[in-house]
């Protein structure tokens, strides 16, 4: 059996409540990154004439909603806690991970096949590489340890 010294139960309760709000402003902070990805180009034809952003696309909307959805897990991780709510936050990282490094696949493969046409002159935009970023800094809050 351990035994605790008086100044590390203090000690123990200040870094339990660093790390819960480390995990909370994750995933706040990685919500408002996936969301401003949603609102940049992920590419454009015609040498950037005619750029299409993640919120006029179907994917794009569902990467919207899911971080979104991260940033109230977020504050709603800060005010209550729980390990409920953090496994919750870590999956929904995961998600937004898989479907924004899915979606990020399948553009490259649309971009190698209107590269090809010279007269499209495609180019990718920065805003799935922030989506992905982002989805990943929520997924990290899962290796948090809060306890």
């Amino acid at each position: 059996m351990e035994q605790i010294l008086p100044g590390q139960h203090a000690w123990r309760l200040r870094f339990k409540i660093a790390t819960k709000t480390l995990i909370a402003w994750a995933a706040i902070g990685g919500g408002i990154i996936v969301l401003f990805g949603t609102w940049l180009p992920w590419f454009s034809l015609f040498a950037g004439l005619q750029p299409y952003r993640g919120v006029d696309l179907l994917n794009g909307r569902l990467l919207t909603g899911g971080g979104a959805l991260s940033i109230l897990a977020g504050f709603c991780f800060l005010r209550r806690g729980g390990a409920r709510l953090r496994w919750g936050i870590g999956l929904l990282g995961f998600v937004l991970l898989a479907f924004a490094s899915w979606s990020l696949f399948q553009l490259l493969i649309l971009y190698r096949q209107l590269s090809a046409d010279p007269m499209l002159v495609a180019k990718l935009g920065p805003g799935l590489i922030f989506i992905t970023i982002g989805s990943f800094v929520v997924f990290a809050t899962l290796f948090l340890n809060t306890e």
